[in-house]
């Protein structure tokens, strides 16, 4: 077919097709989205098994609810005798009825409240469960941000020491420098290789960690946001404390047990009166009196009230041990209470360091640092220093950089339990690029 049998019309749709095929082969939602940490930890309360587990602690509450509140099933009641194996005169008695037990002091009642409280707690259960997962998931997110840092660093590192070697090796073919400069620019370069490829490892690990918090394979690929928490974004301690003493689920979950103590006692206050059973029957039956014409059938209808009288055992026991729960579960939530104090306090201390430590490398060391790797190039290039002074200071650059993502490392775990320890998902925390 020739060419200019094609319309304008016909080719315009060719090039629609064709493109559309490529755009969405080549669309930015076909790519992987960078995963932040808010969404990081969503996902893990979402979709970790060990989390899934424990939800179904629930369902179990809820169970153990509607049975509390279930009444005892009625009582079928049959009786018979008869003299067969003796005389066998004909003598019987029989007798049907049905028999029900009821509480007289409300116990379904204050057993229904202990449940209602057993629900209670294991909602707070869930809740201390995705707090500490949230925890877990921040610390590998927050190492996994050093880690790639750290091998960013490496490997700017390592780009220097490869123009270093090619120009020590060209040096050296023009007899400027001496073999043991060639050898001491390779061995550092060997040096920062295995560093990086150290690093690469444990992050491999870190990452199979992560994903299994997220409840996801090991290997699943994950591409994380690069931003790093603000570092003068902090409250004061005073409404950190506050807040940990509001958000805890841990102290929620101490109140809690509190109330279960409580209705626990109220239940065993009840229970002295054990429950009453009426029952209501039919009876037959037959007499056969020496001398006497035979007797006829005769029936009954019989009505009976059962009631266990408190005399000896009140209960006491129980109630008892009720209330020494309930003092105990009391002097619990006052230890906690100054549990989280102090671990608020310490966690927020150690964070303010680390804060003021980090301020001082990127305020000056780390500007120096560089600036010192600069002039040594330079001074070597021009054959005023000698290669083992610049390996020297780009060492030296090497380490205070590692210094820098240590402590980078420990700042951040160090935000991550102070947003733990206030009860905080770390779900709202504001963000910056770092340096």
């Amino acid at each position: 077919m020739s060419p200019h049998w094609i319309n304008k019309g016909a080719w315009h749709l060719f090039i629609f097709l064709v493109g559309s095929v490529l755009l969405d082969g080549y669309s930015p939602s076909a790519s992987a989205a960078e995963l932040t940490l808010p969404q990081a930890i969503d996902l893990a309360v979402q979709g970790n098994k060990d989390l899934q587990a424990v939800r179904y602690a629930v369902d179990q509450a809820r169970a153990r609810l509607l049975q509390a509140g279930l009444p005892p099933n009625p009582r079928l009641d049959i009786a018979a005798k008869n003299d067969f194996i003796f005389r066998n005169e004909g003598e019987y008695a029989a007798s049907i009825g049905v028999s029900q037990q009821f509480s007289v002091a409300n116990r379904i009642g204050h057993q229904k409240e202990v449940a209602r409280v057993d629900v209670a707690l294991a909602l707070a259960e869930i809740r201390q469960a995705e707090l500490k997962l949230a925890g877990e998931v921040a610390s590998r997110f927050y190492s996994l941000l050093t880690l790639n840092r750290q091998i960013e660093a490496r490997e700017r590192l390592i780009d220097v020491d490869q123009k270093l070697v090619r120009g020590t090796r060209n040096r050296f073919k023009a007899a400027e420098v001496s073999e043991l400069d060639v050898n001491t620019a390779q061995l550092d370069l060997q040096r920062l290789t295995q560093e990086r490829a150290l690093l690469l490892s444990q992050r491999a690990t870190q990452l199979a960690q992560l994903n299994q918090l997220l409840g996801r394979p090991a290997t699943q690929a994950i591409e994380l946001e690069d931003n790093l928490p603000i570092s003068d974004s902090l409250p004061s301690l005073a409404d950190q404390q506050r807040q940990a003493l509001s958000s805890r689920p841990d102290l929620h979950f101490a109140l809690l047990n509190a109330d279960r103590a409580q209705a626990n006692r109220a239940l065993a206050h009840t229970q002295r009166w054990e429950d009453w059973t009426v029952g209501v029957g039919l009876e037959q039956g037959r007499q056969v009196i020496d001398g006497a014409p035979p007797q006829g059938t005769s029936r009954a209808l019989g009505l009976s009230l059962s009631i266990p009288l408190p005399l000896r055992n009140q209960n006491q026991g129980n109630i008892a041990e009720a209330a020494a729960t309930g003092a105990q579960a009391n002097a619990r939530i006052e230890a906690l209470k100054l549990s989280i104090g102090n671990e608020v306090a310490s966690d927020y201390a150690e964070t303010k360091r680390l804060q003021q430590a980090l301020s001082e490398y990127q305020r000056n060391m780390l500007a120096v640092s560089t600036r010192n790797v600069r002039l040594a190039q330079q001074g070597y290039n021009q054959g005023l220093i000698p290669i083992s002074d610049v390996v020297l200071i780009q060492r030296q650059q090497g380490e205070l950089n590692i210094a820098y993502l240590n402590t980078l490392d420990q700042y951040l775990q160090a935000l991550a339990r102070l947003h733990i320890a206030t009860g905080d998902l770390i779900r709202n925390v504001p963000e910056q690029k770092a340096p």
